[in-house]
């Protein structure tokens, strides 16, 4: 990662998975007609007692929470369903999830358990903007069965803190005009700096409840009390840096692309769509006087899943054909 410069502000979209573990429960496993108005709750053994570790949107709204026993909530709600957590699977649902998240941007980033950044700098005249990029993305989530909170702003802490925090403490912030990060930011609780519980006590114990609390003192005696961590989460929350993100996947050297409005089906249309991308990423090596050595084609299916087809050379190559000769033997 590396400082970005303001001459070059950046614009990032953060989404979050409040109800990722529930969610997909209910895409795998579909619950049957009689279980399907009941709260579902994800548990696992903490200490010798079945504890609640998730909790879909209907349970969450009946008061049940992460940390509760099973026993104490099936006191409260007694026709709730129960099902193991399964982290690992949650893991790889989040995974596919940036996968599905290419098709707007290269650059994406997962945040372990249940979030996403996407850098969508330079994306925006596909979608007619920010609101349509965010759109596109939430309708194509919600489609899919998931909860998701997005949220637009110039830095990714910022954006991430709006997409977790901002609808509960602002109504509304889907989208932050640049430069006005600090004022979107400030009313949010000082939970969303994403410093340690001790540290959350600490600053709680001081009456600094809210970020805006903390952007009024000075830095030097903050790092002194709370730590240095502090001043530059902060930093990062108020717009004031932003060191971008670690994607996933390294942006490749030369990227082409097509859309297509409807779902593609015909071999032969495949092939001629991929025919001229490779010409198009031929002619743009051409003018670097560059080859390439290593060809990757991503196709992004109508069913949410993403197809990925790698081909090399033995030698530096920007001909069409040759690529197009390889790509076909995979096809």
């Amino acid at each position: 990662m590396s400082t970005v410069s303001s001459a070059s502000p950046r614009r990032y979209l953060a989404l979050w998975f409040p109800f990722l573990p529930a969610d997909r429960q209910r895409r795998t496993s579909p619950p049957s007609p009689a279980q399907a108005e009941a709260p579902l709750v994800l548990v696992e053994k903490v200490s010798s007692a079945l504890r609640l570790a998730a909790v879909d949107r209907q349970g969450f709204s009946l008061g049940l929470t992460p940390g509760l026993t099973l026993a104490d909530a099936r006191a409260r709600i007694p026709h709730l369903v129960a099902v193991d957590m399964d982290r690992a699977a949650d893991a790889a649902l989040l995974t596919r999830l940036a996968d599905w998240c290419d098709r707007y941007t290269p650059l994406v980033a997962v945040e372990e358990p249940d979030g996403l950044v996407l850098d969508i700098t330079g994306c925006l005249h596909l979608f007619a903007g920010e609101a349509g990029l965010r759109r596109a993305v939430m309708q194509g989530l919600a489609r899919g069965g998931l909860n998701v909170r997005g949220s637009v702003a110039g830095t990714p802490q910022a954006a991430a803190a709006l997409a977790r925090f901002g609808r509960k403490a602002l109504g509304r912030h889907d989208i932050v005009p640049p430069g006005e990060e600090e004022m979107a930011v400030r009313p949010l609780p000082a939970a969303a700096l994403g410093v340690s519980p001790e540290v959350l006590l600490a600053l709680t114990r001081a009456g600094l409840k809210t970020v805006g609390d903390l952007a009024e003192r000075p830095r030097a005696p903050l790092a002194a009390r709370f730590g240095a961590d502090l001043p530059v989460r902060l930093a990062r929350i108020l717009g004031q840096e932003d060191i971008g993100i670690s994607p996933r996947r390294p942006l490749p050297p030369c990227l082409v692309e097509r859309r297509f409005a409807e779902p593609v089906a015909r071999e032969e249309d495949i092939d001629a769509a991929l025919a001229g991308l490779a010409h198009r990423a031929g002619r743009i090596l051409a003018e670097r006087g560059e080859g390439g050595r290593r060809f990757e084609a991503a196709f992004f299916r109508a069913d949410g899943r993403v197809t990925r087809l790698a081909v090399a050379t033995g030698r530096p190559a920007r001909d069409a054909a040759v690529v197009m000769r390889l790509f076909r033997e995979r096809l």
